[in-house]
């Protein structure tokens, strides 16, 4: 409706992981909060972006992620997420600066489609639209403690860590496992049972 306010999808995805009696059951009302905003408005227009919702996503998911104590030089560093200066979910991303993971704010660093990837990067956004750098930018920090997330569905077979997709209003993700052993990773059993598992590195 003309002058109707956008939710905040950030704050209405208020499902915190120490609160739920488990992380599965927040997550997957994470899912179902998500999937309705895909619904469209009675003006045909919907009601979340869907970069707005891939951010809300990434944010929820990062919270059942550790990173290793050795990741950061000091307790203060902030959790970098990096992505390309061109992808069009840049502003949705950056609405997540300082809301914290695990007590650390959020920095959204982007970079040139030519640069590698800086190595303090904690969690790196490719999209379908990096399709030609992908697989090198997802090399390049793949020994690294770096939380790789796609929004294809071959993102992992390519070594990235998490592929997210949200199609016909579903929401489809599937998890490397052995990416993320490789990368010093440990993502909660509560978040791997709602993915599909794969188990391969980026090595070839």
């Amino acid at each position: 409706m003309p002058g109707t306010k956008q939710p905040n999808v950030i704050t209405s995805l208020n499902i915190s992981a120490p609160r739920c009696r488990t992380r599965c059951a927040g997550l997957a009302y994470l899912f179902v909060v998500v999937l309705a905003g895909l619904q469209t408005a009675t003006a045909g227009e919907p009601l979340v972006s869907e970069y707005a919702l891939k951010a809300a996503i990434i944010y929820k998911i990062a919270k059942f992620v550790s990173w290793p104590d050795d990741a950061f030089t000091t307790r203060e560093e902030p959790l970098s997420v990096c992505l390309p200066v061109a992808d069009p979910i840049g502003p949705a991303l950056e609405a997540l600066t300082g809301k914290t993971v695990r007590g650390r704010p959020i920095e959204v660093r982007r970079f040139e489609a030519d640069e590698t990837v800086a190595s303090d990067c904690k969690i790196l956004f490719l999209s379908r639209a990096m399709k030609e750098r992908r697989a090198a930018l997802v090399s390049d920090v793949a020994d690294s403690p770096v939380l790789t997330i796609g929004d294809s569905h071959d993102f992992v077979d390519l070594g990235g860590i998490v592929s997210l997709e949200i199609y016909r209003n579903r929401i489809r993700f599937a998890i490397n496992v052995g990416a993320s052993t490789r990368a010093g990773l440990d993502i909660s059993a509560q978040l791997l049972q709602l993915a599909t598992i794969r188990n391969s590195s980026s090595e070839r």
